[in-house]
């Protein structure tokens, strides 16, 4: 039987989407964060000189958008742009110390809904086969650097 590709990405994108809008009503609802936020927060505490660029590669946006969204998150008082002392030109980002707070109690929150929503989906061996697969697409669809 031919898989019919077209139905497999719409199928992909609304799955996607249900899941995504399910987590991040769970972070809004607790107070804390949105997903988008939460996403963009862990990256600058997680990638030691994070920068815009490295933001932009990583969750597929343009670096306009990710300027934008550090520009949004830098305005609530979440994170910084420091001058990066190896290119006077780039800027490398850190949390401050109200988005490490919000990031430690958005963390939970995430985990705790993304367990009760992906998590009681499928069981554990169709789980680490989707991820799998997951990684395996995003790695093909990641565009190379020079």
């Amino acid at each position: 039987m031919a898989v019919d590709l077209g139905s497999v990405l719409i199928d992909l994108v609304r799955v996607e989407t249900r899941l995504y809008n399910g987590v991040d009503a769970r972070l809004k609802d607790a107070g804390g964060l949105t997903l988008p936020q939460l996403e963009v927060l862990s990256l600058i505490r997680d990638v030691p000189g994070c920068r815009v660029l490295d933001i932009s590669r990583t969750i597929s946006i343009t670096v306009g958008a990710a300027s934008k969204a550090v520009d949004r998150l830098e305005e609530q008082g979440w994170c910084r742009r420091t001058v990066d002392p190896t290119d006077r030109r780039s800027s490398v980002l850190s949390l401050t110390a109200d988005g490490a707070t919000a990031v430690d109690g958005a963390t939970p929150v995430f985990e705790a809904a993304t367990r009760d929503t992906l998590g009681g989906l499928l069981p554990e061996p169709d789980l680490e086969r989707l991820a799998h697969l997951l990684r395996t697409l995003r790695a093909a669809l990641q565009p190379t650097t020079d």
